[in-house]
């Protein structure tokens, strides 16, 4: 009966140990409170499915969906419990995937588990290097594009973020690289399949990595059974997300398709997809990062598959400077780098424990109180930052508008929003005509969220008038338009007011 317990025990302590990690991750890393920034775009359909409000009569919640696992895992969660704070268990748990992978990967390249007290300190780095408290530092003395500094990607996008969404299912990728580089081959490729499955952007980072799996299964097999085979079963695992994406959101009249691209690129997301829009000191400084790594990884099993992916995101965003090509800006190439830059960091974080280790004789009794410490103190800024962000989200001018649309919303209301007001739609449960943040991908419905997007920006940018507001909802089919005090009508003989507060006055047209 004691070998029992003993086996059992002995088997509940890594995972244990798994949550424990995962949740001292996250509570210094900072999640931001449902729900904010892409979460208005990627929660969308599935709150709308799950029946939240009236959202499933939303036209944006009416397009294709980009993300349908996604949308998947949102729908099931809020069907089953009515509530959000799940997301947040989800993400801590994908921070433990990224850090049990990326600390896996330190501790083989670099023998870093040979002390326990060499481990923590090298931990106490690495969550540092994620902290809260860091992006915090960096913003505030640097530079706000600092932010994300050590942890993010080119191109302002990045691996974790400060919201639970489809790109932080990217951790699987880093997953991959781990089991490959312990030479469970077959084991990196669902791992890899399912950060595409939750997010089809990874399509590319995920071609680059297996093509960097199949070169190093050649030098060290030189069988060509070997590769196709591998290659067959990781094509095989992603192929039904590259035709869905390609069926779905590929080119209806090529016309259509190319005005589409140039709207996403020039107007939705010149900060991700135009090269010159992003590339800064920031961009420099994480170039140095993974050359950083390249050069403490060299001799190690790392090394290979890491310039294979560097070398490739490389080339291919050279070739989209070159040629312009609007497809290739927005397969983004250097979208791996979320997975090249930390690797880079985390990297010259080992090294440093090493050369801190070998040499200081006291380091080994003075890095579990030091490290202890410094943990402490990142889940304290932690849980402030988390405070903080709360209570600025409940500062928001447009809080109570939103709280009184939520509580007195009615089937067949749609709404005109300000085109920046994104979290109205979520915070409501109401159908909004068009904002900027949340946008179609298929290219019809791009063209169609431009024309909105056009009207709705040309109305704003002058000071409203009665006819000017009822030309609008007429032209949207909507029944509520939200106005800026400072820019709305006192009275409108044939609107009557839904709501009024110092900041915001809502007319109705019925």
């Amino acid at each position: 009966m004691v070998l029992k317990t003993s086996r059992k025990t002995s088997r509940l302590k890594p995972t244990v140990i798994f949550l424990a990690w995962s949740a001292i991750f996250a509570i210094l890393y900072a999640q931001s409170p449902l729900y904010l920034s892409n979460q208005n775009t990627y929660f969308l359909h599935g709150l709308a499915q799950a029946g939240l409000g009236n959202l499933q009569a939303d036209w944006l919640a009416n397009t294709a969906d980009p993300t349908p696992v996604f949308s998947g895992l949102v729908f099931l969660t809020y069907t089953l419990t009515h509530t959000g704070i799940l997301f947040y268990g989800y993400y801590a748990l994908l921070m433990g995937v990224y850090l049990y992978s990326v600390a896996g990967m330190m501790e083989l390249l670099f023998r870093l588990g040979r002390s326990r007290a060499q481990k923590i300190f090298f931990y106490a780095l690495f969550l540092g290097l994620h902290s809260a408290a860091l992006r915090f530092a960096l913003s505030r003395f640097l530079d706000a594009d600092a932010a994300f500094l050590f942890e993010g990607g080119l191109g302002n996008q990045r691996l974790l973020g400060q919201v639970f969404q489809p790109s932080v299912f990217g951790v699987f990728l880093v997953l991959s690289l781990y089991l490959f580089l312990r030479a469970k081959n077959w084991c990196a490729i669902p791992p890899l399949a399912l950060a595409v499955y939750f997010h089809p952007t990874y399509l590319t980072a995920a071609g680059l990595m297996t093509l960097a799996y199949l070169w190093a299964l050649w030098r060290d097999n030189r069988s060509l059974r070997a590769i196709f085979v591998f290659g067959l079963m990781t094509l095989g695992a992603v192929l039904p997300v590259f035709l869905y994406t390609l069926l779905v959101f590929g080119p209806t009249r090529p016309e259509i398709f190319q005005q589409a691209q140039e709207i996403l690129i020039h107007v939705r997301i010149p900060h991700h997809a135009i090269v010159a829009q992003w590339f800064n000191w920031t961009s420099l400084a994480q170039l140095g990062l993974i050359l950083g790594g390249l050069a403490v990884t060299r001799k190690t099993a790392l090394f290979p598959l890491y310039a294979l992916m560097s070398a490739g995101a490389f080339l291919l965003s050279v070739l989209q400077v070159m040629t312009g090509n609007a497809t290739l800006a927005l397969l983004f190439p250097w979208r791996i780098s979320v997975i090249l830059v930390p690797l880079g960091a985390v990297s010259l974080a080992a090294v440093a424990t090493q050369k801190i280790f070998s040499a200081f004789r006291l380091a080994e009794k003075a890095a579990l109180p030091l490290a202890g410490t410094l943990i402490g103190l990142l889940m304290l800024t932690g849980l402030i930052r988390f405070q903080v962000e709360s209570a600025r989200q409940r500062a928001l001018p447009e809080r109570a508008l939103m709280s009184f649309v939520a509580e007195h919303r009615s089937a067949g209301q749609v709404f005109v929003t300000p085109p920046k007001m994104q979290n109205f739609r979520l915070a409501t449960g109401a159908p909004v005509f068009v904002d900027f943040k949340s946008n179609p991908y298929r290219n019809a419905d791009v063209l169609e969220w431009y024309r909105r997007i056009t009207r709705v920006n040309d109305f704003y940018s002058h000071p409203a008038s009665c006819q000017a507001a009822e030309e609008l909802l007429v032209f949207a089919h909507a029944s509520r338009i939200v106005l800026p005090i400072e820019q709305a009508p006192i009275v409108c003989d044939n609107l009557a007011v839904f709501y009024r507060d110092s900041t915001f006055v809502v007319f109705a047209s019925e």
